[in-house]
């Protein structure tokens, strides 16, 4: 499977998609921080950096479905997969490497721009406004909101496997991650909701904002884990049994 995460790797990073959403996710997240910050100076820098992780969750809810569609769904129409199956891969590592390469893709998205916009924000606001140390606040909290994004990304991916037209498995995408942020939200108002929230990649993605205990932080890793076992269980489960033409 190594040969063939490689070899997916060299594509995506080949790929014109690649490189001009991964742009779009890098700067309009930074550039709405400028924007923010220009016109309210009552922001910390530690607020700062907060609002520069919604933004990035904000775009990556609009944005990395049609990464997902083109890496998936583009990948089927032009025969890719179908050649790795005829060349004698297994249709698990197959499957594998494609996810990791995807959700390796999500994981450079997040972490250059999550340092981009820190930058920003500490550079403007100054380092201030930490109810905690600056490892954990800021440090911890991004690499575990990278894992949930990661985890929470991981359902575009899966619904690209039940879509052969990759306009429709970016609109069926778009549509779950915009229906799923505005759920939760309207569930956050149920306080007897909050507790399975947490174990909910997309409620975490706004949870890991205000709570970075090790309870949640245990609960955002465990959670993340889970859903990207599932989407590949799912997508497996799908990909055996697939008629490949």
């Amino acid at each position: 499977m190594g040969s063939l995460f490689k070899w997916e790797m060299k594509q995506t990073f080949s790929s014109k998609s690649f490189w001009i959403l991964g742009a779009a996710l890098v700067a309009l997240p930074s550039l709405l921080l400028l924007l923010t910050l220009f016109f309210a100076d009552e922001y910390s820098g530690y607020n700062a950096f907060l609002e520069g992780l919604n933004n990035y969750n904000a775009f990556v809810i609009f944005l990395i479905g049609v990464f997902a569609g083109i890496h998936v769904t583009g990948a089927f129409e032009g025969r890719k997969i179908q050649s790795a199956v005829m060349a004698g891969n297994s249709r698990f590592n197959i499957l594998m490497a494609k996810f990791l390469s995807f959700i390796t893709s999500v994981g450079i998205y997040s972490v250059v721009a999550i340092t981009i916009s820190s930058v920003i924000a500490f550079s403007m606001q100054g380092i201030n406004g930490f109810d905690d140390s600056f490892a954990r606040a800021v440090i911890v909290r991004s690499l575990v909101f990278t894992a949930v994004e990661i985890a929470y990304s991981a359902t575009c991916f899966f619904a690209s496997m039940l879509v052969r037209h990759l306009g429709g498995a970016i609109g069926l995408n778009l549509g779950l991650m915009l229906i799923s942020d505005i759920a939760v939200q309207i569930l956050f108002s149920f306080d007897w909701m909050i507790k399975y929230l947490n174990y909910i990649p997309a409620a975490q993605t706004m949870l890991v904002l205000g709570d970075i205990s090790n309870e949640n932080i245990a609960r955002s890793l465990v959670s993340s884990v889970v859903a990207c076992a599932l989407v590949v269980a799912l997508s497996y489960l799908k990909f055996r049994r697939e008629e490949l033409k």
